[in-house]
């Protein structure tokens, strides 16, 4: 039977999987860019002539257009659970990405286990939806560490997809795999929240990382609230005037007493989002902002340079995470906090790329040259 909304997503797939333009497409089909944009919409089908066209243009048959017929290319999921936010991406054996989904917080411990399953399954049924033969899933999330998460989560999605193999990890995982290839690392999230773990060889040593009630490591969580406790303190009459103040109540439309109710109401992320205003303020000078900035520094570099001390995990600090750009204030802070023979590497490659390697390892593909190929696909696709 003729599905019209399966060859509109096929003709989108199949144009991004070779990675060019509506334009190029129409060009090639010698027809109008509008004609592709509506066979993609599903406005319009093209004719037989068309079709074929189209087949030879994208490198693929007209059953597989039609989906009557499977595309040779192993395809896989890879995704990256945070506090905040989660990734999917659906992607094949050469390094094309299919489909790339943003959906939210996928940490256990955060959102309760039921909440965090279901974020999970309906990424994955979306791009199962897209490409009805994959052949692994590995799932690299925040909280997944702490008791029995990844082997509950693990085995509620293989009930699901009986068919599939899937791995369930750390987002750690996807940070070294991001990052290095070396045997010894110190691999460092510093996102919503923040865990250290220490790597030898095979072997993984968690430092921190329990959670936004007990831990107090340099997150974006501590930053956040550190810069609510400083607008407070300044609305209050209780500590000093600072550039945080009318900015935090910028975003809040209003002051932070008035806003309580809103502060209490909202989960960690919302917290962790006030930390960009601490850094702002801090790109502009304000003292407050650069206290705080470097008080959580120096609590991140204890745990950074204890891991060191303690384990025989090399000198180079793999670090990811949204507090985490290049030179911005809190960065070298932190590195003028770590003993001197540590060097802090930020991955090039987003984390999520890390867990398509480790995906496309478990799959058995050849991975050489892969984060590359991956890289050059998602930043056409994030443009």
């Amino acid at each position: 039977m003729f599905d019209s909304n399966l060859l509109s997503e096929n003709i989108r797939k199949y144009r991004r999987k070779k990675g060019i333009s509506q334009g190029d497409l129409a060009a090639l089909v010698f027809v109008s860019t509008q004609a592709v944009s509506k066979w993609e919409c599903g406005v319009s089908v093209p004719d037989v002539e068309n079709l074929c066209f189209l087949a030879s243009a994208l490198d693929v048959s007209v059953d597989v257009l039609l989906g009557r017929e499977k595309s040779n290319k192993k395809t896989m999921i890879a995704i990256d659970g945070g506090g905040s936010k989660t990734e999917f991406i659906l992607f094949d054996e050469e390094g094309n990405i299919l489909d790339n989904i943003i959906s939210g917080p996928t940490n256990p411990n955060s959102i309760g286990m039921e909440r965090a399953i279901s974020i999970i399954q309906s990424g994955i049924n979306r791009l199962l939806s897209k490409s009805n033969d994959v052949s692994g899933i590995f799932i690299g999330a925040s909280g997944f560490l702490t008791g029995n998460n990844a082997k509950e989560i693990l085995n509620i999605l293989k009930k699901e997809y009986p068919y599939i193999k899937i791995k369930c990890d750390s987002d750690i995982a996807n940070v070294i795999a991001s990052g290095t290839e070396k045997e010894k690392c110190i691999a460092v999230i510093c996102g919503t929240g923040s865990v250290v773990f220490a790597k030898e060889k095979d072997k993984m040593h968690q430092l921190t990382g329990w959670g936004y009630l007990l831990s107090k490591s340099g997150s974006g969580y501590d930053i956040g609230r550190d810069g609510l406790y400083a607008a407070l303190q300044e609305r209050e009459g209780l500590g000093e005037k600072t550039l945080i103040t009318p900015l935090v109540e910028e975003k809040l439309e209003g002051t932070t007493l008035e806003n309580l109710d809103i502060i209490y109401q909202n989960d960690q992320s919302f917290i962790a989002s006030f930390s960009r205003i601490v850094l702002k303020a801090a790109e502009k000078g304000d003292k407050i902002a650069i206290r705080i900035l470097s008080e959580n520094a120096k609590r991140l570099a204890f745990v950074i340079n204890h891991a060191s001390l303690v384990y025989d995990c090399g000198r180079d600090v793999i670090i990811s995470g949204g507090m985490v750009e290049k030179d911005n204030i809190f960065v070298k802070e932190l590195k003028e906090n770590l003993k001197p023979d540590l060097e802090i590497i930020i991955p090039e490659f987003p984390q999520v790329l890390g867990a398509c390697v480790l995906c496309a390892k478990m799959c058995q593909v050849d991975i050489e040259g892969f984060l590359e190929k991956l890289m050059i696909q998602y930043k056409k696709g994030n443009k």
